[in-house]
């Protein structure tokens, strides 16, 4: 069996999309096989219709009052730039959001588990297909979790522009709402001598962004609201009229009831772009994922651990970035805390690297709150 951070310097070479973590999968299977003997409280389980795999731990009379303790698989379609010599072998893609730490950081924490057979009763997933697809829903889609008296949930992320031995994290909202979505306009192409034959699908396009740009801040005002279009496409040729135009953006709220209002929003301006032009449109509503809301007990759990372990805590404002740990959260009593990672570059860049000796540090603190 390899240690954590062979572990990691094997996961980061191997990065794979959402839910098709098949190496990735095996990699730990083999690593879960050679550590755990047959005759154990462990048992490792599969799921149906993903690469995920659950370790249950029963070392406890009743067997109920689970601990869950979570990591994702998945990596991001980035090319590498880190200069690391344990770089991607994959070409055009790279664990550049640091899963390849958290699958480390569990992998230690079951070592520990292993090595002390502490009398509680656990349960440890590695979760595909965090990265936009929501494996956390499909994992609980097949209704295996629901089976355990799950009583507290915990899960890390590696931070970037944070020291290693750092420890971060807030009651309440932690992570907003994402709301992903693709809005196509549909006209009719004419030469532009000729305006009356066609239909602007570009004009529409415009005037939708334009619209939604001054009614978003209206929202804004009651709850933190972010309104984004990163892609905008339409057209073919510069004296043609465009036949269709295609926008690709998110949003980002702190609550479903705000995240409903501004989809309901994009529908209606949607439809009052489309119509001035004469216009058809498409409106398609993407993945979404729930707040994650870190529960207060649990979180004056983590400041207490972290003072035992002299690790410094900074106490952590809500971000509008989305984490499908959030699924979880809404279930069952949850935590989720930043682990400084030591990279100054931004996550999601082909330059973020963690450092390995983050790895104990998030270990230990998930031990710390395994005995709290």
């Amino acid at each position: 069996m390899l240690d954590p951070i062979q572990i990691r310097h094997h996961l980061h070479r191997i990065p794979e999309l959402a839910y098709d973590e098949i190496k990735t999968k095996a990699f730990l299977m083999q690593q879960l096989a050679e550590m755990l003997p047959a005759a154990s409280p462990f048992r490792i389980l599969e799921f149906r219709d993903s690469t995920g795999i659950l370790i249950e731990y029963i070392n406890a009379e009743p067997r109920d009052n689970f601990k869950l303790f979570r990591a994702d698989m998945d990596a991001l379609p980035t090319v590498e730039k880190s200069g690391c010599d344990f770089a991607s072998t994959h070409p055009g893609l790279m664990h550049a959001c640091g899963h390849d730490v958290h699958m480390a950081v569990l992998m230690a924490l079951i070592q520990k588990v292993h090595h002390n057979l502490p009398k509680q009763n656990l349960l440890f997933l590695f979760q595909p297909a965090e990265e936009g697809h929501g494996g956390a829903q499909s994992i609980l889609n097949e209704n295996v979790l629901q089976s355990y008296d799950i009583r507290a949930a915990f899960a890390l992320h590696v931070g970037s522009e944070m020291p290693v031995g750092t420890i971060s994290s807030k009651p309440g909202i932690f992570f907003g709402i994402p709301q992903e979505f693709d809005v196509r306009f549909i006209g009719k192409a004419s030469h532009v001598a000729f305006p009356e034959k066609g239909i602007n699908a570009l004009a529409a396009g415009m005037r939708f962004f334009h619209d939604i740009s001054e009614l978003v801040p209206d929202l804004a005002s009651e709850e933190h609201v972010i309104f984004h279009v990163g892609k905008m496409t339409a057209g073919q040729i510069r004296n043609i009229i465009a036949d269709e135009c295609l926008l690709q953006g998110t949003h980002r709220t702190l609550s479903k009831t705000m995240r409903d209002r501004v989809n309901a929003l994009l529908q209606k301006q949607a439809r009052e772009a489309a119509d001035s032009y004469g216009a058809q449109v498409e409106l398609n509503l993407l993945g979404t994922y729930d707040p994650v809301v870190n529960n207060a007990e649990l979180e004056a759990k983590l400041r207490e651990v972290c003072k035992r372990s002299n690790y410094p805590y900074i106490p952590a404002e809500t971000v509008m970035t989305g984490e499908d740990f959030g699924f979880f959260s809404t279930l069952y009593p949850a935590l989720l805390f930043w682990l400084g990672s030591g990279s100054d570059h931004p996550l999601h860049s082909g330059s973020f690297l963690p450092r390995d000796d983050c790895i104990e540090i998030g270990a230990n603190v998930m031990w710390g709150l395994l005995h709290s």
